[in-house]
């Protein structure tokens, strides 16, 4: 019998059969999942308002690059990005700090996204390092991981150990 005319023969064996090849079952899987979670990262139920004012979604290209540094500088890119760091409004949250302004200018809450985009007191070191003393925060996505990791290290705001950074922050 030819390999052309099995598809016509009657299967008997003890496992189900699907007409798809794994590999094609593996793409449409891997598509479901990325779409569901491209979904609920924009979905109206997501809490992540300022990792989502930063990052404009789910991105392997961004994981990898933070897969090439150490375990120092993915804690702090990512906590930059994503707002959960030692800056003073996140302290305020997990109630470690009263004072939520920023410690360089002091008009404004210290956030990520001011300390990336607006602060004026970092606009030269933001100059140096990301090539514009302003950012919008849409412009953070198009930034180097690098980049980014030798702003925050310049700004001496965001300490490797959070129960130092936070005693540091508040006072």
């Amino acid at each position: 019998m030819s390999i052309m005319c099995g598809w016509a023969q009657r299967f008997v064996g003890p496992e189900l059969v699907v007409g798809a090849s794994r590999q094609n079952v593996r793409r449409k899987m891997k598509s479901w999942i990325e779409n569901k979670h491209l979904a609920l990262w924009r979905g109206p139920c997501s809490t992540h308002r300022q990792a989502r004012e930063l990052i404009s979604g789910p991105e392997l290209a961004m994981g990898a690059r933070l897969l090439s540094f150490n375990r120092t500088q993915t804690r702090v890119v990512t906590g930059l990005l994503t707002g959960h760091n030692t800056l003073r409004r996140h302290l305020v949250i997990m109630g470690l700090c009263n004072d939520p302004m920023c410690r360089k200018y002091g008009t404004e809450e210290e956030t990520s996204v001011h300390i990336l985009c607006e602060c004026e007191a970092l606009a030269p070191l933001r100059h140096a390092y990301m090539g514009s003393f302003f950012l919008d925060s849409q412009d953070i996505g198009e930034l180097s991981m690098g980049a980014i990791w030798n702003f925050a290290k310049g700004t001496k705001l965001l300490q490797p150990s959070t129960e130092y950074g936070a005693q540091r922050a508040c006072h």
